[in-house]
């Protein structure tokens, strides 16, 4: 890409969420090193952050220079001063945390936020590609390798111009572009009718061989595909890391004060896509083991939404102050949902579409006599109701902890039995 860098003046909805995705889960660190290919895919690094308070506004100026449009010279010009006033800037002493030995290293540089910008498009943009790509895959089952073909091309890239292989061939797991810093490569999405128009054909993938890099931090040795940058040898679009990367930002809204996880889970409502395809392979595993009578808990327990803002309203109201807002399920609550013996049980499809219901219930009301809110839910399949336990004590891998659960779940017929105002108390 020249090196006039911007964003598509369009917004691109899916490497925006990807970027989005990234921002929920902030980790500092002293060297591009430390944090190794998929790490990068579900979280926000920039080499050097380690003791300064930038990352959330570098961050937010990449996201809104994605979202807008803009070039770098103008996210440039908007993130220099924030840096400047915090410190991040120039040349400065550091201690390598690592070996301890005290180093001049740059901070924040023009050359340092170019690096940043470019990369974080590159990576944000083909993240977006390869779900599009995975959406059409049945109709466009091929991917082809392209390259820039001038006289800045690396030369294994040119050589691997025009590679043409099924999606799910293993060879995109390491050479899915970008395949290093400032690498332009992309992949397209081919046709069965695409290779007869234009005379291609479905070819084997290139075998450039592999080249020892030892991580200069750790001296760990590692064999990387030659062409390949050191840490590029991955497939950052890779939908399965991105539903494992919603996962670990909804699981962090446990540590979150109550309002703060309710502002969060507001703003991560574009991953409940991945949240909840991570989700139903769980409870397809509970529920065959359980079918199989082999089900055994394990106590594991995952977070699927949290309270928003009127309901903790509600409780403020009350003198209630609850531990946390977020809402979580154990895979005995689960185990007990799915029963077939159970009266009127919810589908398994709700289960698993949870985080969105929870998100956007039909009402919500506090049930008086035995505390605890209710969601009610409207689905085409019918009515159904979610029982959510508020300050419940559980043990979650032998450490004492209070959530706020999932207890149960049933079909209903009506909502007659919420006009009982002296039980259920109306919040939404």
């Amino acid at each position: 890409m020249p090196e006039g860098i911007t964003f598509p003046s369009i917004p691109d909805a899916e490497a925006i969420a990807a970027l989005q995705r990234r921002g929920i889960n902030f980790m500092p660190s002293g060297h591009w090193t430390e944090l190794w290919q998929q790490a990068h895919h579900t979280a926000f690094t920039v080499a050097q952050s380690a003791g300064f308070d930038i990352l959330k506004d570098i961050h937010a100026a990449l996201e809104r220079a994605m979202v807008n449009g803009q070039t770098f010279e103008t996210f440039k010009k908007e993130l220099t001063p924030i840096l400047q006033a915090k410190g991040w800037w120039g040349r400065a002493e550091r201690t390598d945390d690592l070996t301890g030995e005290v180093r001049q290293v740059t901070l924040g540089s023009p050359r340092r936020l170019r690096t940043i910008f470019d990369v974080n498009l590159r990576i944000s943009a083909a993240q977006g590609d390869w779900e599009r790509q995975q959406a059409v895959k049945k109709e466009r089952p091929y991917l082809r390798y392209t390259a820039i073909l001038d006289n800045r091309v690396r030369p294994q890239h040119r050589r691997w111009h025009g590679t043409i292989l099924p999606i799910d061939h293993p060879w995109w797991q390491t050479h899915y572009p970008p395949n290093g810093w400032r690498c332009r490569c992309k992949a397209m999405s081919v046709s069965d009718l695409d290779l007869e128009w234009n005379g291609w054909s479905v070819n084997e993938p290139p075998d450039e061989g592999t080249a020892t890099w030892v991580n200069p931090r750790t001296g760990e040795q590692r064999e990387v595909p030659r062409g390949i940058d050191p840490g590029w040898d991955y497939n950052p679009g890779n939908t399965d890391q991105a539903a494992r990367a919603a996962k670990l930002a909804m699981d962090k809204l446990q540590d979150y004060p109550p309002r703060m996880g309710a502002s969060a889970v507001a703003a991560l409502a574009f991953a409940f896509p991945q949240v909840e395809r991570e989700m139903a392979g769980w409870i397809e595993g509970i529920a065959a083991r359980a079918e199989a009578g082999e089900f055994k808990p394990a106590g594991v327990r995952r977070v699927v939404g949290a309270f928003d803002d009127e309901v903790l309203s509600f409780f403020e109201g009350r003198d209630v102050v609850p531990a946390t807002a977020a809402i979580s399920i154990s895979d005995s609550d689960i185990f007990h949902a799915l029963r077939t013996a159970k009266v009127a049980p919810l589908s398994e499809s709700i289960w698993k579409r949870l985080p969105s219901l929870l998100a956007k219930p039909e009402a919500i009301f506090w049930d008086v006599q035995n505390p605890g809110l209710v969601y009610v839910l409207n689905e085409p399949e019918g009515k159904g109701k979610i029982v959510v336990l508020v300050d419940y004590a559980v043990r979650v891998e032998r450490v004492r902890m209070v959530v706020n659960t999932v207890r149960t779940g049933r079909r209903i017929s009506t909502f007659e039995e919420f006009e009982n105002t002296g039980r259920y108390a109306r919040i939404k």
